[in-house]
């Protein structure tokens, strides 16, 4: 084999490395989150909140409600009142698809 051959397997396998990874670190990203399930906070402000177990130090708190949509913070805020039991709330938009999760404390 050639050099420029094994330098195109290296970066393949490096790209599928790097999807894999990204792949295992998105399934507890929020969107994936479901009533019941709790999340930690965001480490900072361009983190999402991450979902995980609730017998968890770091469950702050647990959803009690996920919408589909694009919510602002006043229009989140007014949806979720509506929620029994919802004291919080936690809205994505704009990197996949948007939704609101109506959140209570863990």
């Amino acid at each position: 084999m050639s050099f420029k051959t094994i330098k195109n397997i290296g970066i393949v396998v490096l790209v599928a490395v790097m999807a894999l990874v990204g792949f295992i670190a998105s399934q507890d990203d929020a969107d994936t989150a479901a009533v019941g399930d709790c999340l930690k906070a965001a480490s900072s402000s361009t983190d999402r909140m991450e979902v995980v177990d609730c017998s968890s130090p770091d469950a702050v708190s647990k959803v009690v409600k996920k919408i589909d949509g694009f919510y602002t913070q006043t229009t989140a805020e007014t949806e979720c009142r509506k929620v029994p039991d919802a004291t919080g709330f936690y809205a994505e938009t704009g990197k996949g698809p948007d939704f609101l999760l109506c959140t209570k404390e863990a």
